[in-house]
């Protein structure tokens, strides 16, 4: 068994996974959202970097940052939490079309519909 007084003999810390999304992701489902579940990649790009900048300017990070997230978060499995793909390219692996998947896009509405009843009722 290791000592405390030994330090490099120590088990190294276990790192725990946080289990958070990068915001990112909510605004490209969002943008998809806007445009009608489904858009080119440049349009989404361009929409992430209207709500970043005055001129709107795309960087080269952003778009690489954006085409990251989106493939993190899409395909045709489950990854290994078990949760399913919330983004897919609907012709194909090589296009540049981003689309929501059919029930993120199913969910993202149904959420809306339900804050727009609360917010009615609040009234």
């Amino acid at each position: 068994m290791p000592s405390i007084l030994e330090p490099e003999k120590r088990r190294p810390r276990r790192t725990k996974t946080s289990g958070r999304v990068d915001p990112l992701v909510g605004e490209i489902a969002e943008a998809l959202l806007r445009f009608g579940g489904s858009a080119h990649r440049d349009r989404v790009i361009e929409y992430l970097a209207l709500n970043r900048s005055p001129e709107g300017g795309v960087q080269l990070s952003l778009r690489a940052r954006a085409v990251a997230a989106f493939d993190a978060h899409s395909g045709s499995d489950r990854d290994s939490r078990g949760a399913r793909p919330l983004f897919r390219k609907p012709f194909g692996p090589g296009s540049h079309r981003w689309a929501l998947t059919a029930e993120a896009e199913a969910f993202l509405r149904a959420g809306g519909a339900a804050r727009d009843v609360e917010s009615a009722a609040s009234l």
